[in-house]
């Protein structure tokens, strides 16, 4: 489909020529006769057309022309379509709706019709020709940049674009379409690029670089004041030029097995980390009860002792130091000699018991003397 669909100039001219070619067809209709009846036919049109003057004639052949003429202001706006009105050339109807219209008939006024609706679709960075501007005068070429930490970087891009206003669409520019779209994409290309890191642009940045540039082209077609609506901006390919390609794919690979040793290694430390926590936690635990148990004894056994304290101290003063003493003896003997090991052995006897740190006692039982 073409960019805008233009109305020719000569409309009278061309309404002469419809008229004609209608005659033309009326005669054709009419059926073959005789020769005889022939003549007679044309005796006959000619007498009707004899009998009218002249003037009458020439003044109903001017109406025809004018009426032919005044009809040609006639013009039909497609559902997608906008048409804009010139009167001398200068706009005066810049957004006539889908419908039936009328204008004053060429000079005064012409129409330009324009689709709106169309989303039209430039490759920018193709190494080869695009077929549908086969006048394009520049090859297309590669769309070459440089990176933000200078690297050269090669890409291709499709861009959807529609007309937004007709009437700055067919007159503020002088360039095609297509054209000033192509230098907005590589400007706004080259400028986002320098902002950005090349293992980004190849990598995880595709989604934002294409977003940023989308913007930044409508901003300068906007600046061009074209009337054009960026749609959309889509980075098909983004890589290296071929003279350096194989390295990048080496720091491609080299960058993948450090990703995947760092994902083994937090894997791993994922899987150990949890236990070892669990096991340390499970360990304070334990020490902290072993602890609390501890001290809870320690303060069973004062709390007890200061018990036997108070009670030993009232006794003395009632039956006497030495009676207490002895009935204490007697109550921790009750307490211990059930677990007492006790070792029997004749009169005279010398047996040889280790006791505590190993040291034999040679002499058991004791001499008289020591008894």
């Amino acid at each position: 489909m073409s960019e805008e669909r233009r109305p020719p100039r000569l409309h009278f001219a061309r309404a002469l020529v419809r008229a004609r070619g209608l005659i033309e067809r009326v005669r054709r209709s009419i059926p073959q006769s005789p020769a005889g009846e022939s003549g007679r036919f044309l005796d006959d049109v000619r007498a009707a057309f004899g009998r009218m003057h002249p003037r009458r004639l020439g003044a109903a052949l001017a109406g025809l022309a004018l009426l032919a003429y005044l009809l040609s202001g006639i013009y039909t706006v497609r559902p997608g379509e906008v048409a804009v009105v010139q009167r001398f050339g200068r706009v005066v109807a810049p957004g006539v709706a889908e419908g039936l219209h009328y204008r004053l008939p060429w000079p005064l006024e012409q129409e330009t019709i324009v689709n709106v609706a169309e989303v039209r679709r430039e490759s920018v960075g193709l190494a080869q020709a695009e077929p549908e501007h086969p006048l394009h005068l520049e090859g297309p070429g590669k769309l070459q940049v440089l990176s933000g930490d200078t690297n050269i970087i090669d890409y291709e891009a499709i861009v959807q674009y529609r007309v937004s206003d007709p009437a700055a669409y067919l007159f503020n520019v002088d360039y095609p379409s297509y054209q000033v779209v192509r230098d907005a994409v590589r400007a706004a290309v080259t400028r986002v690029s320098v902002g950005t890191g090349v293992d980004a642009i190849l990598t995880t940045e595709r989604q934002s670089l294409q977003n940023a540039i989308r913007q930044e082209v409508q901003r300068v077609v906007d600046a061009y004041q074209a009337g054009l609506a960026i749609v959309s901006v889509n980075l098909q390919k983004a890589y290296p030029p071929d003279e350096v390609a194989e390295a990048f794919r080496d720091v491609s690979s080299a960058r993948e097995d450090r990703s995947r040793a760092i994902n083994e290694a937090e894997g791993y430390r994922n899987s150990v980390v949890p236990e070892a926590r669990g096991q340390a936690n499970r360990m304070l635990a334990e020490a902290r009860s072993y602890a609390q148990a501890q001290v809870d004894q320690a303060i069973g056994a004062a709390q007890a002792f200061n018990a036997i304290l108070a009670q030993y101290r009232v006794n003395s003063r009632i039956y006497g130091e030495g009676v207490t003493r002895f009935r204490l003896y007697l109550e921790t003997m009750e307490k211990i000699l059930p677990r007492v090991q006790i070792y029997v052995v004749k009169r005279g006897e010398r047996v040889n018991l280790r006791l505590l740190n190993g040291t034999p006692l040679t002499t058991f039982p004791p001499s008289d003397e020591g008894r």
